[in-house]
């Protein structure tokens, strides 16, 4: 015996989309035998083949659909884009206590807290959403935070995401992978862009201060955005190159391993043939690509952190300049979180710039210092100058 739909099985699927009672039903489902309960509700028993209202309804996942999207939006977020298809995956939005340092493990919290949740991946065509973007009222991000990786960046995310007034977005891999799509025209992109970063403010909270934290990469796209969103102050979080490239030496980030390239082609055109052979090598290629992006941006919206600057220029220098602030609770959390590791909560942050320092042989440590010390100072003295 198995589940027949009483309504069409896209019908069922669109009203799990547009329906917050609908869907809270089935969330509060956290045994399987529960949802098919649940399910129950729409649907009646007749003996019918192997099909059942589950498989029906993750079947529904290879079709793309056009919701209502002011309903859509209550409810669910943008969590992938596909370049390859031009569309965009949904999940359901991250609730507040569901902090996480990344935007995309928030969003793995709230799936895993639900069977349904791992169940409906909707996808709707990015045209869909940039043709319907003029419903929603433009975002103005209280600010942006750029950086050079291994620099302290998440430190700061993480300490803004403190205050219950700030709504923090770091590293969203459905923005980043959006600005990677060579294939789209400038114009579709920005719309694009735009449409997504307000969906993804929308489910951190509306009434909240906006805060992106792009991944290292996209200083790349700093024209584009800065075009966009030209009265959103940045911040550039910096660190010395050898403790940077240290850590990467430990456990390499993406576009610090050879393997994927994709992240780093609006960067770097080509990556010299001997550099590519030698890790290291690479590495700091990749690295003077990115603090010659940060030097080519420098302007009057922009602050620059160095890490040495942490975690006191957060609530001062970094707060003043994108116009937030911390409540006199805000800042007793602040005096806590500053204490975790910032990639993992649960660890006890203990500071090594020394250890980092000595990895390197002498060799290494002067063929880095002579490839970077002076795109580092150039970022230095802008932060003195600002």
């Amino acid at each position: 015996m198995s589940w027949r739909l009483c309504m069409d099985s896209r019908e069922v699927y669109s009203r799990l989309l547009e329906s917050e009672e609908a869907l809270a039903q089935c969330m509060a489902c956290h045994q399987f035998d529960d949802l098919l309960s649940t399910l129950k509700g729409y649907t009646r028993v007749e003996e019918q083949g192997e099909s059942d209202p589950v498989s029906a309804l993750m079947a529904c996942n290879n079709e793309e659909f056009e919701p209502n999207l002011p309903l859509l939006l209550r409810q669910w977020t943008p969590v992938r884009y596909e370049a390859a298809r031009k569309r965009v995956i949904w999940g359901v939005a991250p609730i507040a206590q569901d902090w996480a340092p990344f935007w995309d493990e928030r969003i793995a919290t709230q799936r895993a807290r639900s069977i349904i949740g791992g169940i409906i991946k909707p996808a709707t065509r990015i045209e869909y959403l940039i043709r319907h973007s003029h419903l929603f009222h433009e975002v103005r991000p209280a600010g942006f935070i750029f950086h050079l990786s291994r620099c302290g960046s998440t430190l700061v995310s993480n300490l803004l995401a403190v205050s219950p007034a700030h709504c923090v977005i770091s590293e969203s891999s459905v923005l980043t992978e959006l600005l990677l799509d060579k294939d789209m025209a400038k114009n579709q992109k920005a719309e694009a862009l735009r449409f997504l970063l307000a969906a993804q403010g929308l489910a951190g909270g509306c009434d909240q201060d906006l805060i992106v934290k792009w991944n290292a990469w996209d200083i790349g796209f700093w024209p584009l955005l800065r075009q966009l969103y030209p009265d959103s102050p940045s911040v550039f979080v910096i660190r010395r190159p050898e403790e940077i490239l240290a850590s990467h030496q430990r456990l390499a980030g993406r576009h610090m391993a050879t393997t994927d390239l994709s992240v780093l082609s609006h960067l770097v055109s080509k990556v010299d043939d001997a550099a590519s052979d030698v890790l290291l090598s690479y590495q700091m290629e990749v690295l003077a690509a990115l603090m010659n992006s940060m030097a080519q941006s420098l302007d009057s919206t922009v602050l620059v952190v160095d890490y040495t600057e942490l975690p006191g220029a957060v609530e001062n220098r970094i707060a003043d300049h994108f116009g937030v602030s911390f409540s006199a609770d805000d800042r007793q959390h602040l005096k806590s979180r500053a204490g975790q590791y910032s990639k993992d909560p649960s660890r006890s942050f203990q500071g090594d710039s020394e250890d980092k320092r000595r990895i390197f042989s002498a060799q290494d440590a002067n063929m880095i210092s002579q490839r970077l010390d002076g795109l580092y100072a150039r970022l230095l003295q802008a932060r003195r100058t600002r």
